[in-house]
């Protein structure tokens, strides 16, 4: 391109597209397995192929992008996986929508149809977060793109089933699990969501059995009360079978059809005499059930009291678990009442709702109805359906997760696995330590079906294939007619394989040996039970060692009131929207800038995303100046000799010798947020404000060409992990080595000359700059007069920066200042080099001198808290360390300038 032809200002939209294009189709997102080279890999969070980009992918995706990178640079054997999720329920249910629009049904088309339809539409729309993804810059290795169905990953899940089973670790077991009566499936809890509603809570009287040994009743749904409806007794004529009543405060009266027990606090006093008799259920009281005690009752709710039903409630059922108590279920697959297990009256084949008014109605009835309060709680949603997810005991098939967690357990606490922030690994660690055994069986067709068989007689054969099935059945049961289960597997179990299936597994290939473990998975908190933990332990399990060696934790995104972002709110914010409007580069500078490794979530701000955009068009109009100037820039990466540079030149590559160091401990212990933020300050304020302007000074020529382009070269290497897009084209537009950035080194701060003394000298000139600018903008006006001490660079940059008339004067360094703001007296202030005698407003500038006083003793109190800590001086590198140094001994040499300038002003008052 052409000096003339380079756009102003930059142009994202011009540039974006046509690299990204060339990255790709020149295989540079590509790697090898290389055993010379130290790994560096990345298993991509599969994200679902129904899904589209949002903001949490710029959260978590651009960490991860940002980190493969740099590690390419650094020379590492670098390659980030890609692949998606089949998503099985959310899939299935796009697909059953679409039947339904069309006038059908999933039984109608049959499991043949409708998968090949899944498929289909997987292989329609599948691509189309991966071209969002290609939009926002992620650099995956897309010739490895795998897929949750394909046909080895597939094959790793079969082989991995068929192992549990054999070890005991799998088995078909009755359990409480979340239905979903819409979708007409067990889900996972990562598919449900708890939404706050308006309910009512219902006090209800249990009244208690006369005879204090009448135990709970056994269950028989051929009770010759099954048909008969529920008794009504007129308000307040008690029972004659009890002398008495417990209250009972409930949200869901409508299973108190298949109550087992009354349940207290054991310490609650009001109930101690109560623990041990039994109580008649509402509304049939056709059955009388125990009281007991147990610890997880909170006296404070309602009553004190609770009712319970082990077949409709988590808690109920861990309390039903630990008393032995009878589990009948009183509501069906489709969320009616059922009476299958127990007798229900007349509410039989009534909807939950429906059953709910009845059930209410007849107690009212009964003078059972104490009192009803409005009340607002969480309810369990299905993420998919919307459908009041409904707790049902099924026979399902799970994986019995405590053998596994021990070795999880122990990986982190070993320090096998850390977490980054810490305090994540204190939630996995809770997690492990209360698992449960996981529910892994799906009532849906989409998805890897089970790898189990059935004979005639119900026996169970569990195999990788349909052959190998058929001849276990003839070998163990003579038998060859089997019948294959037809539930598939939830999407968690073949995600947990992620991190070895898409290297290969079962076979043993090359990227298995080189790439298994991976260095580091990134990823969201909400997660860690459902996928990281699963990983690790399954990993554990089939590989022998833990699937990666830290997990980097990013935060969740909320818009900037801190709410959940939702269509029913209005403000989700659409990042391709951002793209659009600002450029690839700059979301992903704004979303970095916001990433806090202390914070727990991003209240998002688009103004940083036009930040960005700024931002970017101050990257191109310094290279653009670069580039005009008439002198030509040396070939890449030549400077000058050092007793030729400036006093702005030997500051500038110190600075940049600091910077490298910081921004390569940053993204080292992944603090993108504090990287982001460092910088955009060199970057803006010091090479862009100070030192491209310093370049324009007559003395400069002779150096600036060579120092311009040495530090913009580094400075596009340090950006683009960050920021891809421009770093390329700029420093395609220097001269420079290779074909791409992508694959140029990492700066290396050795090849930076250093000057403390100088850098110390300019830092000066800056500091009298800023001041000079801040009398400016109250009003005042002047001329400098400068002390000999004062070197001639220092006088030049002075005038030139502040635009004040400089001149010589023997025994001063001297500004005179006048304006509408300023009084009469004269002040004559230390400053290092000499003394400034003004004209000024002492009432202006104390407030201001206090100001900056005490910001600048804050600073001192952290490097010295920072310099103190024995941690930070034994893991931090030895450069990282005399820059923390340097930095307090100069804030300490200014705070005692300001000290003496205060001390001068409130003397003279």
């Amino acid at each position: 391109m052409q000096r003339s032809e380079r756009p102003s200002p930059y142009d994202p939209k011009a540039v974006e597209g046509r690299l990204y294009e060339q990255w790709e189709s020149s295989g540079y997102f590509h790697e090898e397995p290389d055993p010379a080279r130290p790994p560096f890999i990345i298993c991509m969070p599969p994200p679902n192929v129904t899904g589209r980009a949002h903001l949490g992918h710029g959260s978590t995706y651009t960490p991860m992008d940002v980190l493969v990178r740099y590690h390419r640079m650094l020379g590492d054997n670098a390659d980030w996986i890609p692949g998606t999720d089949h998503a099985a329920i959310a899939t299935e249910a796009r697909i059953v929508a679409e039947l339904k629009a069309q006038g059908t049904t999933r039984d109608a088309l049959g499991r043949r149809r409708f998968l090949e339809r899944a498929w289909e539409w997987s292989r329609t729309y599948g691509g189309e977060i991966n071209e969002a993804f290609r939009a926002l810059g992620f650099g995956p290795d897309w010739q490895r793109l795998r897929f949750t169905m394909d046909d080895g990953l597939s094959a790793a899940v079969r082989k991995v089933f068929v192992k549990l089973y054999r070890d005991g670790l799998i088995y078909r077991g009755k359990r409480l699990v979340n239905w979903d009566p819409v979708a007409k499936t067990t889900i996972s809890d990562a598919e449900v969501e708890h939404e706050e509603r308006d309910a009512v809570l219902y006090y209800v009287r249990y009244p208690i059995c006369a005879n204090a040994q009448t135990g709970p009743r056994e269950f028989n749904r051929h009770s010759a009360h099954a048909a008969r409806p529920p008794r009504a007794k007129p308000a307040g004529s008690p029972d004659p079978l009890t002398t008495s009543h417990i209250i009972v405060a409930t949200t869901r009266p409508e299973t108190m059809l298949g109550d087992v027990a009354v349940a207290v606090h054991p310490e609650d006093e009001r109930y101690t005499s109560l623990i041990g008799k039994s109580v008649l259920a509402p509304p049939l009281l056709e059955r009388s059930i125990p009281i007991i005690a147990d610890a997880s009752v909170d006296p404070s709710f309602g009553t004190g009291a609770v009712k319970v039903t082990p077949a409709h409630d988590a808690a109920d059922y861990e309390i039903g678990e630990r008393h032995g108590l009878g589990m009948p279920s009183i509501m069906g697959l489709d969320a009616r009442i059922s009476a299958a297990d127990v007798d229900v009256g007349s509410y039989e084949g009534l909807s939950r709702e429906d059953a709910r008014r009845c059930v209410v109605d007849a107690l009212r009835d009964q003078g059972l109805l104490v009192k009803e309060e409005p009340y607002r709680h969480a309810i369990a949603i299905s993420e998919r359906t919307g459908a009041v997810i409904e707790p049902l005991l099924l026979e399902q098939w799970f994986v019995k997760t405590t053998p596994l967690a021990k070795a999880a357990l122990d990986a982190y606490r070993d320090g096998r696995i850390r977490f980054v922030p810490e305090r994540y690994g204190r939630t996995y660690e809770q997690w492990l330590t209360q698992i449960r055994d996981w529910n892994i069986s799906r009532q849906v067709w989409w998805g890897h079906q089970l790898p189990v068989w059935y004979t005639e007689a119900g026996e169970i054969v569990v195999a990788e294939s349909e052959e190998e099935a058929l001849a276990q059945a003839q070998r163990l049961y003579a038998t060859g007619d089997l019948t294959r289960d037809p539930d598939t597997l939830d999407t968690w179990f073949s995600s947990a394989l992620w991190p070895f299936s898409i290297l290969g597994w079962p076979e043993q290939t090359q990227e298995l040996a080189c790439w298994y473990p991976s260095q580091v998975l990134v990823t969201g908190y909400e997660i860690i039970f459902l996928w990281v933990a699963r990983m690790v332990m399954l990993g554990l399990y089939v590989m022998g060692k833990e699937p990666f060696g830290a997990v980097f934790v990013t935060p969740l995104v909320f818009d900037a009131q801190g709410r959940k972002m939702s269509k029913s709110l209005g403000n989700a914010i659409d990042p391709m929207e951002l793209v659009e409007k600002y450029g690839a580069d700059a979301f992903r500078m704004g979303m970095m800038r916001q990433l806090r490794l202390e914070a727990q979530d991003v209240r998002f701000q688009e103004s940083r995303c036009e930040e960005g955009r700024n931002f970017n068009n101050k990257i191109w109009n310094a290279s653009r100046y670069a580039l005009s100037l008439p002198e030509a820039l040396p070939a890449a990466l030549t400077l000058p000799k050092a007793n030729a540079l400036t006093l702005a030149d030997r500051w500038i590559l110190t600075r940049l010798h600091d910077t490298i160091i910081e921004v390569t401990q940053l993204f080292d212990g992944y603090d993108f947020g504090n990287a982001a933020e460092r910088l955009w300050h060199f970057i803006w304020y010091e090479f862009c404000d100070w030192y491209v302007e310093a370049t324009k000074l007559e003395t400069s020529k002779p150096t600036r060409a060579a120092v311009l382009s040495f530090v913009l070269n580094n400075t596009m290497r340090l950006l683009h992990p960050i920021e891809p897009f421009i770093s390329e084209e700029v420093w395609r537009l220097l001269p420079h080595d290779g074909e791409t950035i992508m694959t140029a080194t990492w700066p290396d701060p050795l090849e930076v000359p250093v000057d403390r003394d100088a850098a110390d000298s300019f830092a000066w000139v800056t500091r009298q700059v800023v001041w000079l600018r801040n009398e400016r903008a109250h009003g005042a006006k002047g001329k400098l007069l400068y002390k000999s001490a004062v070197t001639d660079e220092q006088r030049e940059l002075i005038a030139h920066f502040s635009r004040y008339e400089g001149r010589e004067r023997d025994n001063a360094f001297h500004l005179e200042l006048f304006g509408p703001n300023v009084s009469s007296a004269t002040f004559t202030i230390p400053v290092s080099g000499g003394r400034i005698e003004f004209v000024g407003n002492r009432d202006e500038l104390v407030p201001r001198q206090k100001k900056e006083i005490a910001r600048l003793r804050s600073e001192v109190e952290r490097s010295e808290q920072k310099l103190r800590n024995e941690r930070f001086l034994a893991h931090a590198k030895d450069d990282v360390v005399e820059i923390e140094r340097a930095k307090l001994k100069e804030n300490r040499e200014t705070l005692r300038a300001l000290e003496a300038v205060l001390s001068e002003l409130e003397s003279q008052a």
